[in-house]
């Protein structure tokens, strides 16, 4: 395992490419995503310290997947796609857009450029998002701000919402 961010100024977890030298580009542009988003923003680094689970991200046109694992020892930036993990997915253009912190992943869902089908450790995706996203407030848009909070609070009500369904599906199984 190669730390991506030996030399890290701020407070947060690390960063690890599992796959080293040997990383795709997708795989080291989330690194360096997350290593920023880790370092200049306390609020995502608090968020990725206490996530738990995976998540695969896959550029659906050119069939190709990272995992993105949140544990106790940071963040592991790992190549292929773990199994059970919830898939975030979409093209690459979009995909990259992602990754480079230019569209939150927030948004790319809410306007169906990005899919997220569900998995293990379902909740590992708003946290995934929130730690991805880079502040619209870093590119001076102020109306994309508040279309950011409006778009993050939906998507955390309907998150809420299918976890209250299902806990009472559960419940009612049993």
């Amino acid at each position: 395992m190669n730390p991506i961010d030996d030399d890290r100024v701020g407070p947060g977890p690390s960063v690890v490419l599992r796959d080293g030298d040997e990383a795709s580009g997708m795989a080291n542009m989330i690194a360096g995503l997350l290593e920023d988003n880790l370092r200049d923003f306390p609020g995502r680094a608090r968020v990725a310290a206490r996530a738990r689970g995976s998540i695969v991200l896959t550029a659906s046109d050119r069939d190709l997947s990272i995992t993105v694992s949140f544990g106790r020892g940071g963040v592991e930036i790992a190549d292929g796609a773990a199994p059970g993990a919830p898939v975030m997915a979409g093209p690459w253009l979009t995909m990259s857009r992602v990754c480079s912190g230019r569209i939150s992943p927030v948004k790319a869902i809410a306007d169906r450029e990005l899919k997220v089908t569900p998995g293990r450790s379902i909740l590992v995706v708003p946290a995934a998002g929130y730690v991805l996203s880079v502040p619209a407030s870093f590119y001076g848009d102020t109306e994309a701000i508040k279309k950011q909070r409006l778009t993050a609070a939906a998507v955390i009500a309907v998150v809420v919402l299918v976890v209250i369904a299902v806990v009472i599906a559960s419940q009612r199984g049993n």
